[in-house]
């Protein structure tokens, strides 16, 4: 599957997910169908934040601020196909994390000799 079926696809998913008021079952069946085609498709490509959304449908029905965040990150990538499936990491937080590995190899080095 490429990735503007895929987009396409989960749009619909969000459509559902979105009228007032949600059509639950109709995000199950088509959130379990097109888990179940990326599934019989080894060389789709599907972004984690796709994943997540596919599976945790029963948390978005039960946790509306958690439905809301995750709808918003998916409609991110329905509306433009980008996403972002990691944490950034500042340039100041890892040259802290250099440095305390350093004192520590430090300490550990002046105690063996």
């Amino acid at each position: 599957m490429n990735t503007d079926d895929l987009r396409r696809q989960v749009g619909a998913i969000l459509n559902a997910e979105e009228s007032e008021p949600a059509d639950w079952s109709q995000v199950e069946r088509l959130s379990d169908e097109l888990e179940q085609q990326l599934r019989s498709e080894p060389g789709s490509e599907c972004p984690e934040v796709v994943w997540h959304y596919l599976s945790d449908v029963d948390l978005r029905i039960r946790d509306n601020a958690y439905g809301a965040q995750q709808r918003e990150i998916v409609r991110h990538f329905v509306d433009t196909g980008e996403y972002n499936d990691g944490t950034l990491v500042s340039p100041w937080t890892c040259a802290l994390v250099v440095a305390v590995l350093l004192a520590v190899c430090g300490v550990l080095l002046w105690l063996v000799l």
